[in-house]
């Protein structure tokens, strides 16, 4: 079973991120988060709809062969979940940068929320979206 509808849901994800601006989406995180996505907001750059979907399309194959492979188990879907994870802590996650690089732009750190995790598992994409955000389900499989 492909990876595929995974990567293309948490591609989607981010690409919207993009789209709106870091602070826009900074659900449940702390104050001192608040505060910085605030201010990523403020020197956000904003992108055309055709860069969005080239940086959606790039980083849905940059996940999928990121997941793939070993890691990627669906009789076991938690199994190697930590290695099937895209983030922005202190730096955009490098398969972020790669998709941007590939839609022809460079992602910055206010680019995108901060202290945000996603884990890519079978049949189901979870979020926490900053700084001890509680983890959301953003897709899962209607298999």
């Amino acid at each position: 079973m492909s990876p595929r509808a995974e990567a293309v849901a948490a591609a989607a994800w981010w690409a919207q991120r993009l789209a709106s601006g870091a602070a826009a989406h900074d659900v449940g995180a702390a104050q001192s988060n608040l505060f910085a996505n605030a201010v990523s907001a403020l020197v956000a750059r904003q992108r055309d709809q055709a860069q969005i979907e080239r940086f959606r399309d790039a980083l849905a194959e940059l996940i999928e062969d990121h997941v793939g492979g070993d890691a990627w188990r669906p009789d076991n879907r938690l199994w190697g979940s930590a290695m099937r994870i895209v983030e922005v802590g202190y730096a955009p996650d490098e398969i972020l940068s790669g998709a941007a690089d590939q839609a022809g732009f460079e992602l910055k750190l206010s680019d995108l929320p901060l202290k945000t995790v996603m884990w890519i598992n079978p049949g189901e994409v979870k979020v926490a979206e900053g700084y001890s955000a509680p983890v959301t389900t953003v897709w899962r499989s209607q298999r």
